[in-house]
């Protein structure tokens, strides 16, 4: 454990670097819930925060989309695909096969450094953009900040987690791309935009007991219209799903490496 902390550590310090790019991160963010809030004006009419869609007024509604797109722009998770993907695709990943640390683990741990440094500074740009839009959820207590910040960062590891196996389908393909783009549009049409009350009723228990719920819906549901049962269907969701992936992550892994091994490496 002590490795992979020192890799956070490491990963974490090297982020700091990267400032201009997370200030241009937070500059597109504010942008894309700024066109939010028009549209959703727009649907919401002249009524405003007195109209309800599907249980959501206007405020929770915004706070949906800011939370959903908050987790998005700190997983930045199109880098763990990069990564592994150009790794095994170039060979290098045959010297760090050998490391006395699972490569899988180790860039999880790398990944969730450079989200939580995304986070410690998008967090404030998200909460200040929601006060200044819509003002506060309507539910919103102080003692819920812990049990949202729990969540955020539940779906962030299942985030990092589940692409990490999309960048290890390289060790079958030439390039494992194509698939992050399916899954990731996939994520984005059944959990960025709407909450899972806006899709059909046939449609809600799929995404409900699928990752999506645990990475995308159920955070952004929680800070919008908080409640302790939701909590608890949140938390006991990541967990079983941060389980699954992990196990199957690491299937995968002993599988493509073994593939590295008998062709030599």
């Amino acid at each position: 454990m002590n490795k992979y902390l020192t890799v956070f550590r490491t990963s974490f310090k090297q982020e700091k670097d990267a400032i201009i790019n997370t200030l241009l991160r937070a500059v597109s963010f504010v942008l894309i819930i700024y066109i939010f809030l028009q549209l959703w004006g727009y649907i919401y009419g002249e009524g405003g925060s007195g109209t309800i869609i599907k249980g959501y007024n206007m405020g929770q509604m915004i706070w949906y989309l800011i939370i959903t797109e908050l987790i998005t722009m700190s997983a930045k998770v199109n880098t763990i695909v990069r990564t592994v993907s150009n790794e095994i695709k170039s060979g290098s990943i045959s010297y760090k096969l050998n490391k006395p640390y699972n490569y899988l683990f180790y860039c999880i741990s790398s990944s969730m450094a450079k989200s939580c440094m995304s986070l410690i500074f998008m967090l404030p740009v998200a909460v200040i953009m929601g006060i200044v839009f819509v003002g506060l959820p309507s539910t919103f207590v102080w003692y819920q900040i812990l049990p949202c910040l729990l969540a955020l960062l539940g779906s962030i590891f299942i985030s990092w987690s589940l692409y990490s196996i999309v960048g290890l389908i390289a060790f079958w393909v030439q390039d494992a791309f194509p698939f992050y783009w399916i899954v990731s549009k996939v994520f984005m049409l059944l959990g960025l935009f709407f909450p899972i009350e806006f899709y059909p009723a046939w449609l809600q228990p799929i995404i409900k007991y699928s990752p999506i719920y645990s990475m995308m819906s159920g955070p952004a549901t929680l800070v919008a219209n908080f409640s302790w049962w939701g909590f608890l269907e949140i938390f006991l969701s990541q967990l079983i799903w941060g389980i699954l992936v992990i196990l199957l992550g690491l299937l995968v892994y002993r599988l493509g490496k073994r593939k590295v091994a008998a062709n030599g490496g």
